[in-house]
């Protein structure tokens, strides 16, 4: 059966509360993000929504690599996975904003694969060789500096940590290269290229293909991170998906060249929104980059529509082999820019509407 996500950014007592609703309301699962000077801490708040709900899924939506080494961030959510009583899941991403407040541009590929491969290793309790550059940033000497008579000889996770069930890493990728990581090292993939099938299919057969060139046989859970608005009025859902087109969109274009086959009008405005990008503008309604994208691309790169309208498109993708949809919807609360009613209407009408048709 699909599963559908919804995400939330807020203090702790709020993402509790919002994970209590998204249960009761039907969803499978609520995540938050890792970003280490923007959100609270995802694994407290997490946890404090585990204890409010029974059934949902929880998990970071999106963690980066920056300031938690695999060590430390496969700690943080196996605790969450004993806490839920099994219900985490380490979304994981190369990392945008949550780095550029940091200073930094996202993880380097090269380093990104290493530390996917560790964090794994970790999730799923396999013993390793210890690796200083990864668990401690290089900046400490080996243990052997001080000849102890016995000492530890492998990383992994001690006897306290015993017993929790391995958590699934699920990789959020836009680009060949991470989505080949995905294929390679990881339980799950998450395209965020939009709700277009043939940018979707593409995104799929990379992912699929690294995994059957590595060799690796246990099935490859595809999920698709998609921006929805369901509502009569075309122009308003526009405007409502416009901040999350054009951030999730940037991704295809982060450093200004586009990474994926895409037609040379998309190219064009993958480089505007690359060329207009302002980082207080991410993912909100009115900022200077989602005024510069021509609404068909919109059309294309969202599912906008009414109920019936919606689901057919997202049968689209149920047809590539989609399991799960992360829903990126219309703002709500506080990052709600204009008509706040309109969003929540739209977010009731997929709830009410369109996931007992998908289901």
């Amino acid at each position: 059966m699909v599963e559908f996500w919804t995400t939330g950014l807020g203090p702790a007592p709020v993402i509790a509360k919002a994970a209590a609703r998204a249960e009761e309301q039907g969803w499978d699962g609520f995540g938050t993000p890792y970003a280490p000077t923007m959100a609270p801490d995802p694994y407290v708040s997490l946890s404090m929504a585990a204890a409010q709900t029974t059934s949902l899924k929880v998990g970071t939506w999106v963690a980066t690599p920056a300031s938690h080494t695999p060590a430390a961030a496969a700690g943080s959510i196996k605790t969450l996975q004993s806490v839920s009583g099994g219900r985490a899941v380490m979304g994981l991403g190369r990392g945008d904003s949550a780095l550029a407040y940091l200073g930094m541009a996202p993880a380097p590929v090269k380093f990104f694969e290493a530390y996917v491969r560790r964090l794994r290793n970790y999730l799923q309790d396999v013993p390793q060789p210890f690796d200083l550059d990864l668990d401690g940033g290089g900046h400490f000497p080996p243990v052997d500096r001080l000849r102890l008579q016995q000492t530890a000889t492998e990383a992994k996770f001690g006897r306290s940590m015993e017993g929790i069930a391995p958590v699934p890493l699920d990789l959020v990728g836009t680009g060949p290269r991470v989505l080949g990581i995905a294929g390679r090292y990881a339980d799950g993939v998450t395209t965020a290229v939009g709700a277009d099938p043939e940018r979707v299919a593409w995104a799929l057969a990379v992912a699929q293909s690294a995994r059957e060139a590595a060799g690796v046989t246990r099935p490859l859970n595809l999920s698709a991170w998609v921006p929805v608005a369901v509502t009569d009025d075309r122009e308003a859902g526009r405007r409502m998906l416009s901040g999350v087109a054009t951030s999730m969109a940037r991704f295809t274009a982060m450093y200004g060249s586009v990474v994926a086959p895409v037609s040379e009008e998309d190219r064009e405005v993958y480089e505007r929104i690359h060329g207009a990008y302002e980082l207080q503008g991410h993912f909100r309604e009115g900022s200077p980059q989602s005024k510069v994208v021509p609404g068909e691309f919109i059309d294309r790169f969202t599912i906008i529509g009414p109920p019936r309208e919606c689901i057919e498109r997202l049968r689209a993708l149920l047809d590539l082999g989609i399991e799960r949809f992360v829903i990126a919807g219309p703002a709500q609360g506080p990052l709600a820019t204009s008509a706040p009613e309109e969003a929540d209407c739209a977010v009731l009408l997929f709830e009410e509407e369109v996931m007992p048709a998908l289901r």
